[in-house]
This record gives structure tokens, sequence and C-alpha cells, in this order.
């Protein structure tokens, strides 16, 4: 298959790229610094002891006596450690957070800090939020891809509909669907790796894709396509990139070395067609330059 090597590595690359931040916090006199962060979902922040005795205490303020009511409580052991790591926390809840330094009078004498943490959206939390992408959705979660695209990015992604899907031939998805490196490379074509907004493209430029190839955009009378696609709606934007609705799937050009009888080997309705084949010793042919048309009785024909 065309760039199969170069597309997992792209796959491997893009997931390991983690759509969060760590964020560093230094506890000492009386102090946090910085005492105000604003961070995402997902975001970790690390507490570092300057000098002194300190801690972290998001439970019960240390000068009222009452709770936060942060959207989940948290709090540390103490340390006397200079360089130490007081504490370390993962904000998977939106919102607001307070927090104080509940040694001694440390809190009443100003040694308070706020974090507000805010909720982002992906690329793919665009796509899987969408009523007219669940087959896109389910061929990205099929090939692994969702994690990818919910990573930095930026991602540019031009995303078919259901109905898109659903005027291929007969078999077509099917058949990607069983076949996971060549479903990554169709998926990878609709990819971009960097952002990309409607005022960005212009009239025969060329887009290159996650999956080493390249789309063209053609503007005419206010109408954008890339390749033979129509945007029906762009400029869906995330934190991580901006997807742009099209309304049909892009096929990439497939190697010549992916054959009649790959087909057939990856299909999941021709299982009786493949062990016949087999059997008569005509996989190798159909695996030969050919050209060959096969008239592929399905398992329910047999």
């Amino acid at each position: 298959m065309k760039h199969l090597n170069l597309t997992i590595f792209i796959l491997v690359f893009f997931i390991n790229q983690s759509f969060s931040d760590t964020f560093q916090v230094n506890a000492g006199s009386y102090y946090y610094s910085p005492s105000s962060l604003t961070i995402s979902v997902g975001d970790t922040v690390v507490w570092f002891n300057d000098g002194g005795l300190h801690d972290v205490n998001g439970n019960i303020s240390a000068v009222t006596g009452n709770s936060y009511n942060n959207p989940e409580s948290f709090n540390s052991n103490s340390t006397n450690v200079a360089g130490a790591e007081i504490y370390s926390h993962v904000f998977t809840i939106a919102g607001t957070y307070n927090y104080d330094c509940s040694v001694g009078n440390h809190a009443a004498l100003g040694m308070t800090g706020t974090i507000i943490v805010e909720q982002t959206t992906t690329v793919f939390d665009i796509i899987a939020g969408s009523d007219s992408h669940d087959t896109l959705e389910s061929a990205l979660i099929a090939a692994g891809l969702d994690s990818a695209l919910n990573g930095a990015g930026p991602f540019t992604v031009f995303a078919p509909s259901d109905e898109s899907f659903g005027i291929l031939p007969e078999g077509t998805l099917d058949n990607l669907l069983a076949n996971t490196p060549l479903l990554s490379s169709v998926l990878l074509h609709h990819v971009h790796g960097g952002e990309l907004l409607s005022t960005n493209l212009t009239d025969g430029m060329t887009i290159e894709t996650l999956n080493d190839d390249e789309l063209t955009v053609t503007i005419a009378n206010n109408v954008v396509k890339i390749d033979m696609s129509t945007v029906t709606q762009a400029d869906i934007v995330a934190d991580n990139g901006v997807v742009h609705i099209i309304n049909m799937v892009l096929l990439p050009e497939i190697d010549t070395t992916y054959t009649v009888m790959d087909v057939v080997d990856n299909s999941p309705t021709h299982t009786t067609l493949k062990t016949a084949l087999y059997e008569a010793g005509l996989d190798d042919d159909l695996r030969a330059e050919g050209p060959f048309t096969l008239f592929a009785p399905t398992d329910s024909a047999f």
C-alpha cells in the first residue's frame, strides 16, 4: 500500500503528542508563583518548594475553615525540602479552584492561589459531537486515529459526512474497515498537519496531507472544492485545529501492489471465495500484474 511506513510513523508520532501541558508553581515564603493560572482540562500542575515548610491545600480554607467548594478537592503532605516536589495534580474537571498553604498562618499571610481550568475542544470532539459524522467517527476509532486527533495538532480535517460514505461503491467501506493500514491511509488523506481556515485557501493551491500526498483547492463562484468534493460548511474551529465539512470521501491513489487478491483477503464478506481461491491455487495469479476484473460472489451467495 502506498506510504504505509510513513502512515504508521505519523500515526504513532501524533498519538504521542498529548493535547495537555504541565505547569509549574513555586512555593516560598508566603507565596505561590504564579498565584493564578489558567489551564485546560487534562493539564497537570506541579508545585515545587523554594524553601520553608509548605503544602498545597485545595479542600478546607485554612483562613475561614469553610470548604473551598472546588469542582474536586485536593491536598498534599507538607515538605521542607528545598527544590522538592510538593504535589502534582491532573485537572480533569473544568472550573475554578482555590487553594492555600495550610501550614501555620501562611494562608493568612497571603499564601493562596487560584487555578482556572477551561474545557478544550479537539477536532475529534467536533466530529464525535456531530449528528452527521457517525461513520467518520467510527472509522477514526477503528483506525486508532481518534487519539491522534485529540492530540496537540494543529490539524485541518476535511470531514466527509455520513451521506458521503453512503455513496461509495458497495462493499468499499466494509473493505476499508477490514484493512486498518488502508483505512488509516484514506483517513489521513483528509488531514493536513496545520491549521488552514477558509481565508487561508486560494484557488489552485495544494494542501499536503498526513498521508504524504496532496489535495487541490479550487475556488469558483464562491464555491470551494477540495479535489472533487465541495466544502459544505467551513471553519468549525477547535482548540487544536479546524474542521471543514465536505460532501465526498477523498480516496488517495493506491499503489498497484494492492491487488485484486488483497481486496478479497481483506473483505469480511468474501471468506468462502477466499478459501476457494487458495484451494484452487489462484491466489498468486490474482496477485499478478493483471489487469483483472473479478466478479466476486459474497458468502451469502455461496
